[in-house]
């Protein structure tokens, strides 16, 4: 499996081209670009796991609310998810739904964050699957 992800420059926000060899390849790269998006030196281990459920209409509106879930955890519960692993995404005629153990842990001194992301927005999202690639595009909100 690959992904990645590659930071294009953007007019006030972050934007970042993701990319996987699979759906759920695409979605740890997003969740990769959030990281270091908004914390510095991420050179730390995953004290904790936290496992999650997450629906949407669509792969799209899926991967915008994982990736803001990671944002609302940052936020408000002052914690950092460093890697997802694993995680299955499950595609049917009702919409998609996405559970995953996220490792991570409570933000500590040594762990200095950067960026503010206010949202992961829909703008210019479309999951495009090419050659048996996935790839989009995502903006950070900053």
């Amino acid at each position: 499996m690959s992904r990645s992800y590659n930071f294009i420059d953007h007019t006030a926000d972050i934007a970042a081209e993701l990319k996987g060899s699979s759906l759920e390849e695409l979605f740890i790269a997003g969740a990769e670009a959030w990281l270091v998006s908004v914390a510095e030196n991420i050179n730390i281990e995953a004290d904790d796991s936290l496992d999650i459920e997450l629906s949407g209409l669509t792969t799209e509106e899926l991967l915008i609310t994982f990736m803001n879930e990671l944002n609302y955890l940052l936020i408000t519960k002052k914690w950092i998810c460093l890697s997802v692993q694993p995680i299955k995404i499950f595609e049917d005629k009702n919409g998609c739904e996405l559970s995953a153990e996220l490792k991570g842990t409570k933000l500590k001194e040594k762990l200095s964050l950067k960026n503010e992301i206010k949202s992961v927005t829909y703008h210019q999202v479309e999951i495009v699957q090419r050659n048996g690639e996935y790839s989009t595009l995502v903006v950070f909100d900053i």
